[in-house]
């Protein structure tokens, strides 16, 4: 997260600076250097000074000064925190990119579960110190063990939504969607009676908007994001807003009350 370069001294010497230290030959920091550079694409700044360098080069520059070093694992801590919107996305695609060039182990620590998604080969998800789930990200978007993982997990996050079992048997449950409809799903603990309280989570893509499906309500929206390919819709729930994803031309606005359901499947 902090780049922690030295002001004064150039790109080059800064990406040297640890080989000067463990007396390595110029030639060999030299090579190294340039190797790093290259593979960064930063060899036309490796005369300037860090103030000279926007933040995703500046960033490159102490990625570089870690990759001279040839370390066997790599601890990544938020790193790409301090730089904007399109350059993080930038950024992250060339981290992908390294990490395969390198083939070296990366730790890397996030609070954001794209970042999370789209560089992970597992996901560690802690929760206070607790390890709540390790799996691949799609394991843990289409699985998660809790409403922690369910809840970090998938953008915008999973709608949970409180309900109660009306009826249970040995293959099917049977769960209450707002007291206005029902739902029955495939037995999923041996423990559920009837009457007791549940969590229902559900993705925002797995809802339905103004269709038929297995549990079907009304309600109002008071918040529409249109972002091109896709657009949310928020609607009124008590307590946090219920999210549902639908097309990107929706015509869809403020105010209007639909209908939303979704699958058993």
């Amino acid at each position: 997260q902090s780049y922690a370069l030295y002001p004064h001294m150039t790109v080059f010497d800064n990406m040297a600076f640890g080989l000067k230290l463990e007396k390595r030959s110029k030639d060999e920091i030299n090579e190294r250097v340039q190797e790093a550079a290259r593979i960064l694409q930063i060899e036309e700044y490796l005369q300037r000074k860090p103030k000279q360098l926007s933040g995703g080069q500046r960033q490159r520059v102490a990625i570089g000064r870690a990759i001279t070093r040839k370390p066997k694992v790599f601890l990544f801590d938020e790193p790409l925190s301090n730089l904007d919107a399109a350059l993080r996305v930038q950024m992250r695609v060339e981290l992908a990119k390294l990490h395969d060039q390198l083939n070296a182990t990366m730790i890397y620590v996030t609070h954001d579960q794209t970042e999370a998604m789209t560089l992970a080969d597992d996901i560690v998800v802690l929760d206070e110190g607790i390890v709540s789930q390790k799996g691949s990200p799609m394991e843990l978007y289409s699985n998660p063990s809790n409403l922690f993982v369910g809840g970090f997990i998938g953008s915008p996050k999973m709608n949970f939504v409180d309900s109660k079992i009306l009826s249970a048997t040995n293959d099917s449950t049977e769960i209450d969607i707002f007291g206005t409809s029902k739902i029955t799903i495939p037995k999923t603990s041996s423990n559920s009676s009837n009457g007791d309280s549940v969590t229902l989570g559900i993705r925002p893509e797995h809802l339905l908007v103004n269709q038929d499906g297995d549990a079907s309500w009304e309600s109002k929206v008071f918040v529409v994001e249109k972002l091109g390919s896709g657009t949310f819709l928020y609607l009124e729930k008590d307590g946090e807003p219920l999210v549902v994803e639908t097309e990107g031309d929706s015509n869809i606005k403020v105010g209007d009350t639909v209908k939303v359901g979704f699958t058993a499947s």
